[in-house]
């Protein structure tokens, strides 16, 4: 593009650079032009804004004033006509229009002009006759507005009365012409409520909102406002009467059209659109030039990336300007040849990328690498070596040499020998290109050979860990970036080798966090069924408890009751193992004898296991007692000996056995669970079919069974896993086909003694105290509160804590005792008690629920008498923990699980 300097041509701006350049040539000449207008123009129009302002300010004060003196004469007018009760002639009465006389009995007489009896106020009436002179305004439902100046005649005078005089419009609004500002100003004259009295706009415009309240909120100032006509200028002055007759403050708002206070200015912007018209000319001529020396250099770095984007990597481009442009043109040069080499470090990153397969070796990963590192790199002999097992040794583990070079690398390296050593010991990327210089090396014979002449090698380091070290030889000598471009490679390398051991030990615990997810939502669905069960069936046994105490031994009816009272039993049972598993179970826990417990279950598990299979119980002389829930306890009792026996369809031997043991943190560490210290042991040991690893893995999985359909819930060893984590012990599970399978469980041993077994429970009694039952299950609170009432309690209901709000705040008299649910949907029973606790503050609680996590809600810290009730139970534990709470003084009765019994 060789063009006359003093020629332009629209070719130029075909380059998104020349526009550039000519729009930022334009910009710079034209912004501080525009700038110092605008600026200018901001300036001078402030100036004769606030000009304006105060001549508005100044003219709207002098109107004021002029209205006050129009007022005052008005006001002597009516005064001379009332002293000397004769009308004023012409000029003297010019400033009213009519003028009446009004006597005290009502009588009107019109003095002059046409005039009716303004209406007043009874305090203007008031003000008159205290001698003032008021001024009232009246409006007929239009525009026109009246304004009558009224005063009392003398009353020394025999014609006592009072004088009414309508003050001429045209005398009171006639302003003089030199009051008034240049322009199209306008006046508007507003009463003390923003109504207009005198307005000189036209009668189709309307006043907005802004000019009443502005013109309310001080006695003088200005403001802008604006309507569909334009933007206006204003002022405004109070007018203050009170001092001269009885009436309200006026407010006289003078407007100007901001269009004519900046009509001096519109010249200007004619003189500035011509600054800038020259202005453009004279930068197009100017930076056309400068353009055009510029569009060479950047058409051959154009043509020169062009090529590059093509794969040219080899491409380079000439500019001998002698200014930035040759820099640029060498920095160019100087990209191509370092994308050369970045080109082949991304190529082979991207190969070691793509190696990193999960179905690839470890080897096969490193062989690829190494091979890549050949050909990207250019380097003729390349090795991998790791970090052996002991610690002490490099391996090579992958090697890679460019055709026709012979494998001179021994498979084994000692790590102390060679450069390999220092490169382990820094955790420092080596080069040297005096290889063969180098006196202590040993192979420098065959260095000499082979023709290499330097050595690289960059460590395989992740987080700190050296895992290898990555090693080449080359021909000529190394620079910088060739060694940054190996240690690349290197980091991909150590990523993966990282990456291949992780995904090793990611899968083995992959499939263990599977196990345990699925545990955990098996477990929360049977937790959260179990709950509901536990209302329904708390309804079903209370009902058949109610019914069976009320009919007689040899009714008919009772042994259909005594079958559904079974049946619920048996569901609860059910509910119980569902809550056991999924750690949700209440539990009641005492110091217990493990040896007294298995003794105690001898019998029932003679019974279940049958005759073929042989039990042994093996307990410990001295063993040490442990705090554990004892039904809880001989649930999994029985369902390991239960388990077993099913190991053993043709018979076998099951032992029970315990013992007392000490866990050390190896064992802890190496078994994954369980706590370091002293525990009490039960193992359950027999000789069946045993478990293969595969089946022993998912024992513990809810509704998992061996067993044909119909002879398992798949709930039993779910169900001692939930009971012993829930306990705080910890199960371990050894097995092994056609030997046999044995179960230890640890529980923690505590130093308090062994509780003594508690008794038959006593019948239970009754009393005349008020309890408060709440439950949003309406069965669970009409089953309750036709149980209390039987034992003699006055009872009150609630089907919610709202309800039972109202009723503990009406209730005349006390309410000895709360018993209530600790999961309801308003609120739940812990907050409902310390909403009551301020009505009635001696009331002791009795909380309910199916669900360990609600019973372990918080409950008033300030209570005494507290116990928890778990769903389901019977009347008759109900009626003995509520004789409890109400016979205890300052104490926390315990809440072990209700008997089922009725």
């Amino acid at each position: 593009m060789n063009l006359p300097a003093w020629r332009l041509d629209a070719r130029m701006f075909s380059s998104k650079v020349a526009r550039r350049a000519f729009v930022t040539f334009i910009a710079c000449a034209l912004l501080p032009v525009c700038a110092l207008a605008i600026l200018a123009f901001q300036q001078v129009t402030s100036q004769l804004q606030e000009q304006a302002q105060r001549r508005l300010q100044q003219t709207s004060k002098q109107l004021a004033m002029g209205l006050l003196k129009r007022l005052l004469a008005a006001e002597a007018v009516l005064g001379q006509t009332a002293e000397q009760s004769v009308v004023p002639a012409g000029r003297l009465r010019r400033p009213l229009t009519a003028a009446m006389w009004t006597a005290a009995e009502d009588s009107d007489r019109v003095l002059f002009g046409e005039m009716t009896r303004p209406t007043l106020t009874p305090a203007q009436v008031g003000k008159i006759a205290a001698g003032k002179t008021v001024l009232s305004i009246e409006r007929d439902g239009s525009d026109w507005v009246r304004v009558v100046v009224s005063r009392a005649v003398d009353p020394e005078l025999s014609h006592r009365g009072v004088v009414h005089g309508t003050v001429d419009p045209a005398f009171l609004w006639g302003f003089d012409d030199d009051l008034v500002v240049a322009g199209d100003a306008k006046l508007v004259v507003l009463d003390e409520a923003g109504r207009v009295l005198f307005s000189s706009f036209s009668p189709d415009q309307t006043l907005p909102g802004i000019v009443t309240r502005q013109a309310a909120q001080r006695v003088a100032g200005h403001f802008e406002w604006r309507d569909a006509n334009g933007e206006y200028l204003a002022a405004h002055w109070g007018l203050f009467l009170q001092a001269s007759m009885a009436a309200s403050k006026w407010t006289i708002v003078l407007s100007q059209p901001k269009a004519d206070v900046l009509a001096p200015i519109a010249a200007f912007k004619r003189i500035f659109i011509l600054v800038i018209v020259l202005t453009i000319l004279t930068v197009v001529l100017l930076s056309g030039q400068q353009i055009r020396r510029s569009l060479t250099p950047l058409a051959r770095l154009k043509e020169g990336a062009r090529r590059l984007a093509m794969g040219d990597l080899d491409t380079r481009v000439e500019v001998a300007t002698r200014d930035e442009f040759a820099d640029v043109a060498t920095a160019f040069n100087h990209m191509a040849e370092q994308l050369g080499r970045q080109f082949h470090t991304l190529a082979l990153r991207r190969e070691i990328a793509a190696a990193l397969s999960p179905t690839r070796p470890l080897e096969d990963f490193l062989q690829v690498s190494a091979d890549a590192m050949i050909r990207h790199l250019d380097l003729p002999l390349v090795g991998l070596w790791l970090v052996g097992d002991d610690h002490a040794t490099l391996e090579l583990r992958a090697h890679a040499r460019s055709a026709g070079r012979a494998d001179r690398q021994p498979p084994r390296l000692p790590i102390t020998e060679h450069e390999l050593d220092r490169i382990r010991t820094d955790r420092q990327p080596y080069v040297t290109n005096s290889l063969r210089e180098d006196p202590r090396r040993a192979d420098l014979g065959w260095a000499a050979e082979e023709g290499f002449v330097a050595f690289l090698a960059h460590p395989l380091i992740v987080e700190g860990r050296v895992l290898g070290i990555a090693g080449a030889f080359a021909t000529r000598a190394v620079e910088a970036a060739e060694l940054s471009s190996f240690g690349l490679a290197a980091g991909d390398i150590a990523g993966g080798i990282d990456r291949k051991r992780v995904d090793a030990a990611l899968r083995d615990s992959e499939m263990q966090t599977r196990q345990l997810q699925k545990m955990e939502a098996i477990g929360q669905l049977a937790g959260g069924i179990a709950h509901d069960f536990n209302n329904l069936l708390t309804v079903i046994t209370g009902r058949t408890y109610l019914l069976l105490h009320d009919l007689a031994a040899d009714d008919p009816l009772r042994k259909g009751i005594q079958t559904i009272d079974a049946t619920a039993q048996r569901a609860a049972v059910l509910t119980s193992q569902l809550l056991a598993f999924s750690r949700k179970q209440v539990l009641a826990p005492i110091v217990l004898d493990l040896n007294e417990v298995m003794a105690g279950l001898k019998d029932i598990l003679h019974r279940l296991i049958g005759e073929s299979v042989e039990l042994a119980f093996r307990p410990a002389a001295d063993l040490g007692p442990a705090k554990l829930d004892r039904g809880q306890v001989e649930q999994v009792l029985v369902n390991l000996v239960v388990n077993a026996r099913d190991a053993m369809p043709q018979g076998g031997r099951i032992v029970v056995e315990t013992m007392n043991v000490d866990l050390d943190a190896a064992f802890v560490r190496q078994d994954g669970g369980g706590k370091p210290g002293a525990h009490v042991m039960m193992v359950v040991s027999d000789t069946g079919t045993g478990m293969d690893e595969r089946t022993r893995a998912r024992i513990f999985e809810p509704f998992f069974t061996t067993k044909e359909v119909g002879k398992g819930t798949g709930l039993g060893l779910a169900t001692v896993l939930g009971i012993v984590q829930q306990s705080g012990g910890h199960i371990r599970v050894a097995s092994e086909v056609g030997v046999g399978t044995t179960v230890s469980i640890y529980f923690p041993r505590v130093e308090e003694p062994a509780a003594a077994p508690a008794g038959a429970a006593a019948p239970p009694r009754g009393g005349r105290e008020t309890v408060l039952v709440v439950d949003d299950e309406m069965e669970v609170q009409a089953l309750l509160q036709t149980a209390l009432t039987s034992w003699g309690y006055t009872v009150l209901g609630a089907t919610s804590p709202g309800e039972a709000i109202r009723l503990a705040e009406h209730h005349p008299g006390p309410i000895d005792l709360l018993v209530t649910d600790m999961v309801m949907p308003e609120m739940s029973g812990a907050v409902l008690a310390e909403r009551l606790i301020a009505v009635h503050p001696d009331m002791a609680m009795l909380f309910m629920s199916g669900y360990a996590d609600y019973a372990a809600e918080s409950i008033p810290p300030s209570r005494a008498r507290i116990g928890f009730l778990q769903k389901p139970f019977a009347p008759d534990a109900v009626a003995r923990k509520v004789r409890d709470l109400l016979d205890a003084v300052d104490a926390v009765v315990p809440g072990p699980a209700a008997s089922m019994a009725p």
